[in-house]
């Protein structure tokens, strides 16, 4: 028997399907009219959803292809010899009473209350 290709096949398919849902139709109509209230939250979700779903697939793209990169070529050193940044540079701090041979980071002195 010769099959049929499978475009075709696939087209009758959906002809039965449409077919089906057109008969199980009027059972339906107390569901669907008890389900419009609710019909804007549900579209907005599927919104919503194939939004974050497009977001992570492009994300992974994105991945993927940094993957591909970094293959071809190979990262650089993270610092240029040119660069200086604020931790490389010796830091000279003078602190302020080091002389003193008991250098206290608390002021010295005598604290009197105040008279109410």
């Amino acid at each position: 028997m010769l099959r049929p290709l499978f475009l075709t096949r696939a087209s009758i398919g959906l002809a039965a399907s449409a077919v089906e849902a057109a008969v199980a139709l009027p059972a339906r109509t107390v569901e669907t009219v008890s389900a419009l209230p609710g019909l804007p939250v549900k579209v907005a979700g599927n919104l919503v959803q194939s939004y974050l779903h497009a977001g992570q697939a492009l994300t992974e793209l994105a991945l993927k292809g940094d993957a591909v990169i970094a293959s071809v070529f190979p990262p650089r050193s993270a610092q240029p010899e040119w660069a200086t940044f604020d931790e490389d540079v010796p830091v000279d701090v003078t602190r302020i009473g080091e002389d003193e041979p008991a250098d206290r980071d608390v002021p010295i002195g005598r604290i009197t209350p105040r008279d109410a």
